[in-house]
């Protein structure tokens, strides 16, 4: 039996009970402009009609079927297992790929050799597609970022559709235990690959990211702040910080990750009273990579209203 050449770029799909987007997940990969890939779609136990569609695909895809729901984690970790590419690209099943990504991404890997991750820019879109917005991030860092990680923490890198990894790599850093396969898998994944090797960011726009109002980005904190999500973002940020510093240790490295560096938490410790003014203004200014004064002052003031907003609570409790 002939042994199947090993495709330089492996997709993996996560999905669960995206049916209704996975179709046009699906057909941007495969109308690449790139062919030396392999597309691994994994389904994480979905309940609608996800497995249908995957079904229809049969003989372009990797399917990879859960038998019982186990979160994001669990799906890079199964969709790892049954890739065998060079770089590995994750998408989620409600995002795009522009038609250029692999080939354009291919061709970073290949001349950047010390990159164990890449990175590049993509464009908000809401549920029908229609651009809300300029090309994001703006801001692009890259090479060794290993002092800047371990200083701002988090909000550098971009959503988990914007990143692409090499295998040597994850396969430091994968499996994902129980611990953090439920939610936030790409967590770790982003914010390890600085500690561990150079960075290469592409400043192409490569990705759709769908706004549809049942995503975290479109119920996260950011935009309606309310207070059950801030205090769910809180608990997830400590648990993924708890996590990072595990898998350092594991690995033999001495970086640690300060959970007291983070913006996000920093703020979040002022909206629900654990920290006062002056830390707040100081911690956050210190440590922000928010790139101006604007910037900085409407955070500042996010955290103002929230916390307002949350002694209210209190008073009317």
């Amino acid at each position: 039996m002939q042994q199947r050449k090993k495709p330089y770029i492996s997709v993996i799909i996560n999905n669960y009970n995206y049916g209704r987007f996975l179709h046009q997940a699906i057909a941007s990969v495969l109308r690449q402009n790139f062919t030396d890939y392999e597309l691994i779609v994994v389904d994480d136990a979905s309940t609608d009609h996800s497995r249908d569609i995957i079904s229809l695909y049969a003989d372009q895809i990797i399917p990879v079927l859960l038998a019982a729901n186990s979160g994001q984690g669990a799906a890079f970790n199964a969709g790892f297992t049954a890739s065998s590419g060079e770089l590995i690209a994750f998408l989620d099943a409600d995002d795009l790929f522009v038609e250029s990504k692999l080939s354009i991404v291919a061709e970073a890997g290949m001349k950047k050799q010390d990159a164990v991750m890449f990175y590049h820019q993509g464009y908000l879109v809401d549920g029908n597609l229609n651009r809300i917005g300029e090309a994001f991030p703006a801001e692009m860092p890259q090479g060794n970022l290993k002092k800047r990680i371990l200083l701002v923490e988090s909000g550098i890198f971009p959503p988990t559709s914007f990143v692409v990894f090499r295998r040597s790599y994850l396969s430091r850093v994968l499996p994902l235990s129980p611990f953090m396969t439920r939610e936030g898998g790409d967590f770790p994944l982003i914010q390890l690959a600085p500690i561990l090797g150079e960075i290469a960011a592409i400043p192409h726009a490569l990705t759709y990211y769908r706004v549809h109002g049942d995503n975290w980005f479109s119920n996260g904190e950011t935009n309606n702040g309310n207070l059950r999500n801030l205090r769910e973002a809180m608990r997830r940020t400590e648990k993924g910080f708890y996590y990072l510093n595990k898998k350092l240790n594991e690995l033999g490295l001495d970086d640690r990750f300060d959970l007291m560096k983070s913006r996000d938490h920093i703020r979040n410790c002022y909206i629900f009273n654990e920290i006062g003014w002056m830390e707040y203004v100081f911690r956050v200014g210190m440590r922000t990579s928010l790139k101006n004064w604007k910037n900085l002052i409407g955070y500042l003031n996010f955290g103002v209203k929230r916390r307002r907003q949350y002694l209210s609570s209190l008073d009317l409790g």
